[in-house]
């Protein structure tokens, strides 16, 4: 049997956990369109041409396919040559050739990849271990501890594959025979994956009486560790103390919190921090700014903002009580970030500035720089808690705070060497303790070219899978996104959302609509580009980040990288921080008057031609459910009044309907909860206001329009 025949095991269930639905919907496009071919067929690898792009596909299974396309994710190529070869199989006897290395090689069953839990029964513990590293063996022996402590593992074995539900994923674990460790397909992060994966197998082994052999020094740990990994009494009565806090803060209503509730919370805060729980303590911090705002009541502070900080915070409270282990280990967070001094030099270039400010009051500025040695992104932020440092704000951190004992004006203009930096988790750097080398040019033409080919997206509609795959990330909103530019419209005002939206476009012609408010922050913002776009530059990549409003998920620019006119020199354009005075020459008219009729220009242009151009769509969970159910609670918990009036019932019998209608048993259950107590529980209200938050994470829409789906 070829070993083609693993390709053939992959149903639709596996190829959507290892991309998405839409991907294998154009996968399938690009076959019925004859955009497949077999090219090369040899003993160990097929080789396609799909879509213009080369995809190889090898013994080890789906997961160590590869394809010439830039994509960063699992492409569409890939699929379409998987579902070819399942409609097309190759017919021969050539076998793979064996590897010592079984733990990530296809395992050669003699039942022709029919029992896929005898093979993982067969795995080398020991030649796994190598394979995986430390880490991922101390994550997994966590994970299994905490599996069979609360059962919460179920395997199903439907023909050659074996499904696997953990608590880590929504989706099962897949193991499809004959294509070994390497060849499970979940959709976990990255850098869970193996770790997971180990522990599935472990789990298995341990099931069916097999033995597995741990490292001696990872069990050691362990039991140390586990130790520490409970809650003190001290903590638990803590934990008591804030969800009285909680409950006292609904009783006397929202819209009457006072400065000694404040303070009460900010003694708790301080508790928290010495007992080793700054998870809790941030979380705390920012219900204590919240009600200094609501104390002097702020404008832009609403009861219903403090009301899902609140259900968020008693969710964190209950998962912390009901935490053991490595669990546990997580919800307790970081004291501190921890830098580590690297006897090296990074090779870096300047990508973006990005100020920023929160509703709490917190503000700052995060600076993007690329090593393209490595294609690594990495990143520093200088920020204060609040707005009481007179000399931080924008321009005076853009020209005169010192960043690794230089101006970040000066930084982010040219490429610069910097020695012994300072690094944390997740690709952070220290703003202190190095210093740089700065080099006399910026960003080349190759290096430009090289960033656009390896990052970002060309192509919307893998844009609109990754944003739909990451939706319940909270990393997708930390991380910046690459869009490189094809064509693009001339900004056009929205009246309706008070915004400016710039459609730019992908070499398919679809259409993606970033959007900047015109607000305190995003006003220079709007200035800056505007002004730009009246040149004669040439946009090539815009910089974003993802925000999120009400149920939009917007993409919102804040760098972006031109081609200068004249010299056709690679430069990059700070919206936050570059002066508009480099695009607008010094006249008769001052800068305000000139931007204000260029606005008001621009304004009565694109009047007509944007009311036909944008289509304001409604999310019917988001219209009929989350925001009439957060606006119901946020009115009751106002007040503390925690009694229901006969229109307050009918409106909840009414949200029970929409929730049976759509389906949304769990939600429609919890607002039943509410009719059946008076007064209120506080807990259910609670409960919720945290399923609204959870449901509106997951629910928004995208500024993107795919032509092949109208």
């Amino acid at each position: 049997m070829s070993w083609s025949q693993i390709y053939l095991n992959y149903d639709q269930d596996a190829l959507a956990v290892y991309a998405n639905v839409g991907v294998i919907r154009r996968a399938l496009k690009d076959i019925q369109a004859n955009k497949v071919k077999l090219i090369e067929h040899q003993q160990s690898h097929l080789l396609f041409e799909v879509d213009s792009q080369q995809v190889k596909l090898t013994p080890q299974g789906i997961q160590t396919a590869n394809c010439s396309c830039p994509a960063s994710e699992h492409c569409k190529h890939i699929i379409a040559a998987v579902l070819w070869l399942q409609e097309n199989p190759v017919i021969d006897q050539v076998a793979a050739k064996a590897n010592s290395d079984t733990s990530n090689q296809p395992i050669e069953s003699s039942n022709h990849y029919s029992d896929p839990l005898a093979e993982l029964l067969t795995i080398d513990s020991s030649q796994l271990f190598k394979t995986v590293g430390k880490a991922n063996i101390r994550l997994a022996y966590q994970l299994l501890f905490d599996w069979l402590q609360n059962d919460a593992v179920s395997v199903q074995k439907q023909g050659v594959q074996l499904r696997i539900q953990v608590p880590l994923s929504t989706t099962p674990i897949i193991y499809t025979a004959g294509t070994g460790f390497a060849g499970i397909i979940s959709e976990l992060p990255d850098k869970q994956k193996q770790a997971v994966h180990l522990a599935v197998i472990a789990y298995l082994f341990q099931q069916n009486q097999k033995s597995w052999q741990w490292p001696d020094q990872i069990i050691t740990e362990h039991q140390q560790n586990n130790q520490q990994n409970q809650l003190s009494d001290d903590e638990i009565l803590l934990i008591k103390q804030v969800q009285s806090q909680i409950n006292s803060l609904i009783e006397h209503g929202l819209s009457h919190v006072s400065k000694s509730q404040s303070n009460q919370l900010q003694l708790l805060n301080m508790s928290a921090r010495a007992q080793g729980l700054p998870m809790l303590a941030a979380m705390l911090r920012q219900i204590c700014q919240l009600i200094e705002l609501q104390v002097n009541r702020h404008f832009s502070i609403e009861e219903q903002d403090i009301l899902l900080l609140l259900a968020r915070l008693t969710a964190h409270l209950q998962i912390l009580l009901n935490s053991h282990g490595q669990q546990l280990t997580d919800m307790r967070g970081n004291q501190k970030r921890q830098y580590q001094t690297k006897n090296q030099t990074l090779d870096l270039l300047p990508l973006g500035g990005y100020w920023w400010q929160s509703k709490t009051g917190a503000q700052g500025a995060t600076f993007y720089f690329w090593q393209p040695e490595d294609n690594q992104y990495y990143q520093t932020t200088i920020a204060r808690p609040n707005d009481a440092d007179i000399n931080f704000y924008r321009e005076a951190i853009w020209q005169t705070v010192s960043l690794w004992q230089s101006m970040p004006n000066m930084l982010m203009k040219r490429g610069f060497t910097l020695h012994n930096p300072r690094l944390a988790d997740g690709n952070n750097l220290s703003a202190l303790g190095s210093n740089v080398t700065i080099k006399k040019t910026g960003w080349s033409d190759q290096n430009y070219q090289v960033f656009r080919t390896n990052n970002g997206f060309h192509d919307w509609s893998e844009l609109s899978d990754y944003l739909q795959k990451n939706d319940v990330n909270d990393s997708l909103f930390d991380n910046i996104l690459a869009i490189h530019i094809t064509n693009s419209q001339t900004p056009a005002l929205d009246e309706i959302r008070q915004c400016l939206v710039w459609c730019i476009k992908d070499n398919k012609n679809n259409q993606l609509q970033l959007r900047l408010f015109w607000d305190g922050i995003d006003e220079q913002r709007i200035r800056i580009l505007n002004c730009f776009l009246k040149t004669e530059h040439k946009p090539l990549t815009v910089l974003v980040k993802c925000i999120k409003n009400d149920n939009n998920l917007d993409l919102e620019p804040f760098a972006l990288f031109y081609q200068e006119s004249q010299t056709k020199q690679i430069n990059l354009l700070y919206l936050d921080f570059d002066n508009e005075s480099l695009f607008i020459e010094n006249n008769t008219l001052k800068f305000w008057e000139k931007f204000n009729h260029l606005f008001e220009k621009l304004k009565l242009s694109n009047k007509k031609k944007l009311n036909a151009q944008i289509a304001y769509q409604q999310d019917p969970i988001a219209t009929y459910i989350i925001k009439p159910t957060l606006t119901l609670l946020e009115a009751i918990t106002s007040s503390g009044r925690l009694v229901l009036s006969s229109s307050d019932k009918q409106k909840i019998e009414a949200l029970q309907f929409h929730c049976n209608s759509l389906g949304l048993t769990t939600l429609s259950h919890t607002l039943n909860k509410l009719t059946q107590n008076q007064p209120l529980k506080i807990g259910h209200i609670l409960q919720t206001a945290y399923l609204c938050h959870l449901m509106s994470k997951t629910h928004y829409q995208l500024p993107i329009v795919l032509m092949d789906e109208l």
